[in-house]
């Protein structure tokens, strides 16, 4: 009876665990094999979630000053977001991440946060990640 309960116990934390997905189509233009756009498509049971955005033209050497960053509070179900790629991102890459906690500058802890002192927040407890490269297909050139 004990090995029941216990199992029923953790049936019921796995099943109420927090779930989320997101979908990143990366959209070809078939005359020139290059990225037009990217399509982004998920959903979150969080009441609360933000959507780090991070593109990065193509020789980036510094992801903090170098790269294209912007976030969106979401909250809980669906979201959809899509961004245009434009010449300079060509042969670049993206990343983009769903956060739990949005920490403001006055509440960091960190010793130094290069994010923080820069926009005056930074993410924590990351949920989830995707990363990718806006690389020209072979075969359409």
């Amino acid at each position: 009876m004990k090995k029941l309960i216990s199992l029923i116990f953790l049936i019921s934390i796995l099943i109420s665990q927090e779930k989320s997905e997101m979908n990143v189509d990366v959209i070809i233009n078939a005359d020139h094999g290059w990225p037009t756009k990217i399509e982004l498509n998920g959903s979150s049971s969080l009441e609360k979630v933000w959507l780090g955005l991070s593109l990065y033209p193509f020789g980036t050497l510094d992801v903090n000053t170098g790269g294209r960053h912007s976030s969106i509070e979401l909250s809980t179900g669906q979201f959809s977001h899509e961004i245009n790629v434009d010449q300079p991102l060509l042969g670049g890459s993206f990343e983009f991440a769903l956060w739990s906690k949005k920490v403001d500058k006055v509440d960091c802890t960190l010793d130094y946060c290069y994010w923080c002192k820069a926009n005056g927040f930074h993410f924590e407890d990351i949920v989830l990640y995707k990363s990718g490269l806006l690389t020209q297909m072979n075969g359409y050139k």
